[in-house]
């Protein structure tokens, strides 16, 4: 199901404004718009395309009493305009249009990554689908978003719980830190294939045995992420830790978090890691 307005009002609070100047557009008074600019003319058009099985509507649904409600602020706001009537089978129709400055609004609007992880689901799949509808390309959009992402996303998936785990017990057992890192994990893995092609899927399971024979089974602990390098820490079954220094790049492709099965691998003086798809 959809998002309505009423699970997301918390997620799309109006931002406030200086005294004098026009209140920011909230997140339903935005996508109106947007709707608007596109060529979009009408509340009764509008409400369609948010009702819960438009083609908005099965990403963030909105009803037509406030689909209305949100046309009045954007006339109110001088964002949009009423042109006219338009006559038809029915009652009339009055017909909207954009207002230079709500065209203004749009175009940042629409190029702004979200602020929030939670702000995926749905503002950012919102605003994709608003630039596909338009014929907009994607790729600097999801690339902004990757990039303001990923400091927030490498804290959440290294030290379980704020270092909670460290020393070997605990990691995984807040269920909070849990629903974040996993979430955190979710929008990477989402934004790496909307901006790459998707992994082809092995024939059949890939087997490897390798020469090192010091293979030791543990879980991890805390991941420490660096400029180059990352530091993975992990713990044996029988509470001995170990403690990995592999590339950065190495880390992300295995998205390595607390509470992640893997097989410690030592060479000699170097140590791998291994992981289970």
């Amino acid at each position: 199901m959809a998002p309505t307005t009423a699970g997301t009002e918390s997620t799309h609070r109006r931002a406030r404004s200086p005294i004098g100047a026009p209140a920011e557009p909230s997140f339903a008074e935005h996508v109106c718009l947007a709707l608007v600019v596109e060529g979009v003319s009408h509340g009764w058009a509008l409400g369609t395309l948010l009702g819960p099985d438009g083609e908005i509507g099965r990403i963030w649904s909105l009803s037509r009493p406030l689909t209305y409600r949100a046309v009045e602020q954007l006339v109110a706001k001088g964002l949009a305009v009423r042109t006219g009537r338009h006559s038809g089978r029915g009652r009339d129709r009055v017909v909207l249009a954009a207002s230079p400055q709500g065209r203004r609004v749009t175009e940042r609007w629409l190029d702004e990554p979200v602020d929030h992880l939670r702000d995926v689901r749905t503002e950012l799949l919102v605003k994709l689908a608003l630039r596909a509808r338009v014929g907009r390309d994607n790729e600097p959009l999801l690339a902004a978003q990757q990039a303001r992402f990923e400091p927030f996303i490498d804290l959440l998936t290294s030290a379980g719980g704020h270092d909670r785990g460290t020393d070997g017990g605990g990691a995984g057992d807040d269920l909070v830190d849990l629903w974040r890192r996993e979430s955190a994990r979710a929008v990477r893995r989402f934004l790496d294939q909307a901006l790459g092609p998707p992994p082809q899927p092995l024939a059949r399971p890939l087997e490897l045995r390798l020469s090192a024979r010091n293979q030791l089974r543990a879980t991890v602990v805390s991941v420490h992420h660096d400029e180059v390098m990352s530091t993975v820490k992990a713990v044996l079954g029988d509470g001995q830790s170990l403690t990995a220094a592999i590339t950065k790049d190495a880390a992300r492709d295995l998205d390595l978090a607390p509470g992640d099965a893997v097989v410690m691998i030592v060479k000699s003086t170097e140590m791998m890691i291994a992981k289970a798809p």
